[in-house]
């Protein structure tokens, strides 16, 4: 598929999707069971299955390579076909994203996809402006009608911006299901838009090849439960998530309030009542998409709260592994609760606080194009990052050794806005030029340094270690590139990607300023020459015994 066609098909008109104000006509969202109605007729039958779920998974971990401990899975080596990706898309959409705002949080970033539950909080007032004081959270589902969900343009984007591997949202915090899942109604099957959606991406991946993830928040906002006496309450993940009122305390300390029907109905719906959210929900719903979906990749989120053994994420991970084993090599992320992150898992997982040195271990900054994570109707192109920036903050995070996992945010309906489809066209195209200096790279001696005009050089090297590249991300002042870091062997070639012929070129000495190569005589003044738009690599033989004995 043509990329023209591609970029006709995700909608190139910069900011256009649908205001608030259209979706005012909207009537209130009833699903055909109440959660009185679930729990009478489903919560026994989940319950039990549930149970019989749980003994497999043991049973399965009991006779594998790895065990349900943090120990046992912190053997389990990270695959070289992760570490060599470099590149990943995290697709963030679910129903959330037909609400669209975000305001920015303490981290500078925004965050639109918690918005079906800041819309009771801290949103509430923006909430009832644009949408009503009677338009409640599942007042949403029935907007939610994936009808620019298309699983082939997807895939296509993601071969379009040169990455390597996709993760999509398939559970976010407020538990809508993209999956048709045996332990909840509040799906995209059993609700709009009446299709599997991860079932679709997962075949359209499979086809081109592409590495797919199993994005799975460990937590949801709320959850109704059966308490002792077989009444409702409703299981909160914080206190400032619950009422102020009517709080008490269950097993581990979790945090309970009041079911009110009229207000959960139409806040919960389609989630079957059981009496242990994490052995009856959690865990089982877990095991329930790695056999359906087999997915290469495992991110779990909303395990800041409580330790890793309350979410037994240990045991998933380690069934996850089992099930791979002889078969394909798999990865999965580090947020297996509060005490987990940068200690366990594959690979250490960054937020907007994008790692500040190497690290020897392989790690994941988690970034969008612009300040938000979700759509965002009231983005702007002036926090969205430039084509330079966005392809500097590649080179950085590679060079420092992480992966780059790169937020795109369809609106409600799937459209991808013009702006984040123009970026990945452009970064897309730097690596088609460039690719061999970040795909399969790991960290060279230096990270970076900067020329004797003071432009920033970064660096990677290839896995062999037998080549350097430079990465200048300034076209040079002068005549000449000048890389300090490059330590070179005497009299081999230095090249440019994307250029055939070999540069003149001296090494002076690290103390001199390092490498000092020529620029092709026909790209001086000719940006029109230079065989890409942003950031130009310098390809040398890597001294890596100090040979030349600087």
């Amino acid at each position: 598929m043509k990329i023209r066609l591609l970029i006709s098909g995700f909608w190139i008109v910069l900011f256009a999707c649908q205001p608030p104000e259209t979706y005012q006509e909207t009537r209130e969202f009833r699903y055909r069971y109440t959660i009185e109605q679930l729990q009478d007729e489903f919560s026994g039958e989940l319950m039990t299955r549930a149970g019989l779920d749980l003994e497999e998974l043991e049973m399965v971990n009991r006779n594998g390579t790895y065990r349900g401990t943090l120990e046992s899975i912190g053997r389990h080596p990270t695959p070289e076909w992760y570490r060599d990706a470099r590149l990943g898309i995290f697709y963030d959409w679910g129903p959330y994203s037909i609400g669209g705002y975000g305001e920015k949080g303490w981290n500078r970033a925004r965050y639109p996809d918690w918005y079906l539950n800041r819309m009771y909080h801290e949103y509430a007032a923006y909430h009832q402006a644009a949408w009503g004081e009677d338009f409640h959270r599942d007042d949403f589902i029935p907007l939610f009608n994936a009808e620019n969900f298309h699983a082939e343009e997807i895939v296509e984007l993601v071969k379009m911006s040169g990455a390597r591997y996709i993760v999509p949202f398939n559970k976010h915090h407020d538990g809508f299901c993209l999956w048709d899942s045996d332990y909840t109604m509040r799906d995209a099957v059993d609700m709009n838009p009446h299709r599997d959606l991860t079932a679709e991406l997962v075949e359209a991946c499979r086809k081109e090849g592409i590495p797919h993830g199993f994005y799975f928040s460990v937590e949801e906002y709320e959850y109704p439960l059966i308490g002792r006496d077989d009444s409702l309450v409703v299981r909160y993940w914080s206190e400032g998530m619950a009422p102020d009122t009517a709080r008490t305390r269950g097993r581990d300390g979790e945090i309970l309030g009041a079911f009110h029907s009229e207000l959960h109905n139409r806040m919960l719906s389609g989630k079957i009542p059981v009496k242990d959210f994490i052995r009856q929900l959690i865990v089982p719903q877990a095991r329930e998409f790695i056999d359906k979906y087999d997915p290469d990749i495992l991110w779990f989120d909303g395990e800041w709260s409580r330790p890793a053994g309350y979410y037994h994420t240990p045991e998933i991970v380690a069934y996850f592994y089992n099930r791979a084993e002889g078969r394909k090599e798999v990865a999965s992320n580090d947020r297996l609760g509060m005490e987990t992150r940068k200690g366990h898992g594959d690979f250490y997982t960054s937020e907007t606080d994008e790692v500040v040195e190497r690290l020897d271990e392989p790690w994941e900054e988690n970034r969008s194009m612009s300040e938000s994570y979700g759509f965002n109707r009231s983005d702007s192109l002036g926090n969205y990052l430039t084509a330079d920036e966005l392809v500097e903050m590649l080179v950085r995070i590679v060079a420092k050794g992480g992966n780059l996992n790169l937020v795109v945010n369809p609106d409600g309906s799937g459209k991808v806005p013009g702006i984040q489809l123009k970026l990945l066209g452009e970064l897309g195209r730097w690596l088609s030029v460039n690719g061999e200096a970040i795909y399969g790279t790991r960290p060279y001696e230096v990270i970076c340094d900067n020329t004797q005009l003071g432009q920033p050089v970064w660096y990677t090297m290839s896995k062999d270690s037998l080549y350097g590249y430079a990465i200048v991300l300034d076209w040079p002042k002068s005549e000449t590139f000048i890389c300090p870091g490059a330590n070179i062997v005497w009299g081999s070639r230095v090249t440019m990607l994307g250029y055939d012929e070999p540069l003149e070129w001296v090494d002076v000495g690290r103390d001199k300023w390092g490498l000092s190569a020529r620029v092709p005589p026909e790209m001086l003044g000719n940006p029109a020459a230079r065989p890409c738009d942003h950031a130009w690599v310098l390809k040398f033989r890597y001294d890596r015994n100090n040979e030349y004995g600087r």
